[in-house]
Order: C-alpha cells, then sequence, then structure tokens
C-alpha cells in the first residue's frame, strides 16, 4: 500500500505533462521543398508550403495550386530562414522536405553554407534529394508538374523514376553529398533542373486543366561540383557514361547501329537490366593506370538488322556492336569530367584504398594527375533474350512474300 501512495503522485505527474514536444498541425507551415539562391550579395531563401485544404479530397479544386511559395532574404541561410516569421502566420516545418533546389549563382558560389546549416539543424533530413537549377530556384519551384499536386513530390519521384529505368542521373540527398566532399576526392556532381518547352511559366493550376502545358519541369545535364562549388555542367549522354564509370547504372536502354559506321542511325536497342562496373587501379612508369571491367545482362527490345538471331554467330556479333556502344559511352563521359579535373567517379577512392602509401604522394596533386589518368575499357554483355522472333519485322516480311 505504501508502494502505491508513492507511485500515484509520480504517476500523476506523468498524465499531467502529455506530450512535451507534440507539433500541432495548425501551428506549423509543412515545407515540401526549399530553394536556395545568390542574388545581391545576399542569399535568397524559398519556401513551397504545403496548402492542406488545398489536397483535402472534399475540397480539392482543379483551379485552386497545392503549394504556395515565397522567399526571403538574409546574410546568412539562417538569417534569411528567421526571417520567415515576418511574412507567415505560422513556423516553418522542415522535417517533410522532400528536395532542396541550389540555383546555378548560388552553386558557384558554394555549397557549404547549406551544408553546415543542414549538419546544424535538428529539424532538417540528411535524406533530402537535391537538384542544381541553371536557373533560379525559385522559379523551378513554382511550376506546377501534372499527375501530381506537390511539385517537390512529384521532382522526388521524378530522380527515383529516373534512376531505375534510365541511369542518367544518380538521385543525391545531403548525406551523400557530405560524404562526396568530405571524401578523398571532394567532388561529386548533382542532376540539374531545367524548364524546358516554350520556356513558360506553368504557375497557374488552371493550366493543369489542358491535355498538355507549354513548358515542363525536366532532369537536364549533370553538375560538377569540386571543392564546394560548381565548376561546370557536362551533358546527359556525358553524365551516363559517368553513372557506367561510377557503377551506378541499374537499368537503362541502348540503342546501336547494325554496322561500326558511326554516320549509321541506332535503330536497334537493348534493355539493360543489370549490369556491374569493376575498378582496378594500376601504377606503372610513374602514371596510374585503371581497368574499368563491365559486365552487363539485357533484352533485346528493337531489331532492324540482317542477320538471323537463331544463329549464336549473329548472336555474338550483336553482342559485340552493344558493348562498342558502351565503350563508347563511357569515353564520352571521362572525357567530359577530365576537361574538368573533377573526380566525380571516385577514382582517387579506389586508388587509396589499394594503394594507401602511394595515395599520400598524389593526393596534393590529385587535380592535376586526374586526367592523366589511361583508361582499359572492357565490356561484357550478355543477352538473355531475344523475343519472339529470329529476325526483324522487315525481314520477316519478305521471308512470307517468298
Amino acid at each position: 500500500m505504501k508502494r502505491w501512495r508513492l507511485l500515484l503522485p509520480m504517476l500523476i505527474c506523468i498524465l499531467a505533462t502529455g506530450c512535451w514536444n507534440r507539433v500541432e498541425l495548425n501551428d506549423i507551415a509543412i515545407i515540401a521543398a526549399t530553394g536556395l539562391d545568390w542574388k545581391d550579395g545576399k542569399w535568397v531563401v524559398s519556401y513551397q508550403v504545403v496548402l492542406p485544404q488545398a489536397i483535402s479530397t472534399q475540397s480539392a479544386s482543379t483551379s485552386t495550386a497545392a503549394v504556395h511559395v515565397f522567399s526571403t532574404k538574409g546574410e546568412s541561410i539562417r538569417s534569411a530562414v528567421s526571417k520567415a516569421s515576418q511574412e507567415t502566420s505560422r513556423r516553418l516545418y522542415f522535417s517533410h522536405t522532400q528536395i532542396v533546389i541550389i540555383g546555378q549563382d548560388a552553386a558557384r558560389k558554394g555549397l557549404g553554407p547549406l551544408l553546415d546549416t543542414y549538419l546544424r539543424n535538428h529539424d532538417s533530413r540528411e535524406t533530402v534529394n537535391v537538384f542544381l537549377s541553371k536557373g533560379s530556384a525559385r522559379r523551378m519551384m513554382e511550376q506546377l508538374i501534372p499527375l501530381e499536386k506537390i511539385p517537390g513530390a512529384a521532382i522526388q519521384r521524378m530522380i527515383n523514376n529516373e534512376e531505375m529505368n534510365s541511369s542518367t542521373f544518380h538521385q543525391m540527398t545531403i548525406h551523400k553529398i557530405l560524404l562526396d566532399l568530405l571524401g578523398t576526392t571532394q567532388a561529386t556532381g548533382i542532376p540539374g533542373l531545367v524548364v524546358s518547352g516554350t520556356n513558360e511559366s506553368v504557375d497557374n493550376a488552371g493550366q493543369l486543366a489542358y491535355t498538355s502545358t507549354p513548358s515542363k519541369v525536366r532532369l537536364f545535364d549533370l553538375g560538377l561540383i569540386s571543392g564546394d562549388k560548381l565548376v561546370g555542367w557536362i551533358s546527359n549522354e556525358e553524365s551516363q557514361g559517368v553513372m557506367w564509370l561510377a557503377n551506378h547504372v541499374k537499368k537503362t536502354t541502348v540503342p546501336f547501329a547494325c554496322s561500326e559506321d558511326k554516320s549509321e542511325q541506332k535503330l536497334s536497342s537493348i534493355r539493360i537490366t543489370h549490369a556491374s562496373t569493376k575498378l582496378t587501379p594500376r601504377h606503372s612508369s610513374g602514371k596510374w593506370l585503371m581497368d574499368v571491367s563491365v559486365t552487363a545482362t539485357g533484352t533485346l527490345m528493337e531489331y532492324n538488322c540482317e542477320g538471323d538471331l537463331t544463329n549464336p554467330k549473329q548472336i555474338v556479333k550483336l553482342q559485340k556492336r552493344v558493348e562498342d556502344e558502351i565503350v563508347a559511352i563511357m569515353q564520352k563521359g571521362w572525357g567530359a569530367v577530365s576537361k574538368y579535373k573533377t573526380d566525380v567517379i571516385g577514382f582517387g577512392s579506389t586508388i587509396r584504398n589499394k594503394y594507401p602509401k602511394q595515395w599520400v604522394e598524389t593526393a596534393a596533386s590529385w587535380s592535376e594527375e586526374f586526367p592523366n589518368i589511361e583508361l582499359k575499357l572492357k565490356v561484357k554483355v550478355n543477352l538473355n533474350s531475344t523475343g519472339m522472333s529470329g529476325s526483324g519485322f522487315k525481314k520477316a516480311q519478305e521471308k512470307d512474300d517468298l
């Protein structure tokens, strides 16, 4: 009985306190996406705020946007964020932020302040996806995207879809960027975003009522970051070459021509369903060499060449054409990153792991030595299915006419 008398006051205190750290939805503004720009010597932080009443199933309307975008400016990022209280009645809530978009000028200024802010802010998540914008980040956040009510969520799903189906870009989070920029080579690549089409802004919900929009947000080019600054852009095709070299290809489609003639159209294609890249560094005659070994498995999706695919020799020939195409893609990617002397592939990390003593001598001058690496590219493609026909449609049609 005495024990219960002692426990009763404690129990009352616990029940009285309730949820001490609870967050009331009516008191916060949920941020779906954050944008960062550099303008007139100050940081401009933009916020894509979710409007609950606009996404409610009971009150949703096609003529009402589900988000509201506004910006604040300051000499530091946190000072800009703190000024949000002067423009909104609710406290900004960043825990549900899905993407961060960094404007080109801000990226050239440096990502350091943003990354430092994320390391210190307990409300921020390191799993947030990061993108670069060739224009201003704010304009990119203002664009509405068909099929999705919240643009930030749409872009996040876009990079997921791209990574799993095309592998032209790799999904980059705050955590991955921190690992890269604090790692051996202090370099990384971040996917870019542009407004393509007529360049007309799609920032009115009424525009989504039509069957098509004049412009759309799309992934475009890979931004190369060295140290913490944007040093240049490489094209989508060059980016895919980097993905092959860096072992980031999951699934993709490789078009190829029927012959080695570079002017011939690539009218056939294979769907890569599995790929793996192995890097093996070597040091010879004072120079670094990198053996790049790629193994891939795929399915024939289009075939517009001569030759009977029931013949094993023709399969071998076809696989060789795809292998040559992948080699050419990797060479384009290598040429692009070596021009900027930015090791976003991770060659430096591979060398450091295998030759730690030699790396100590190389590290200080790595940006100069990196472009001089000699690549030995080897690709092995296994075609596991050619479909239901042993020849192209036109060839099969000619046989039927005989």
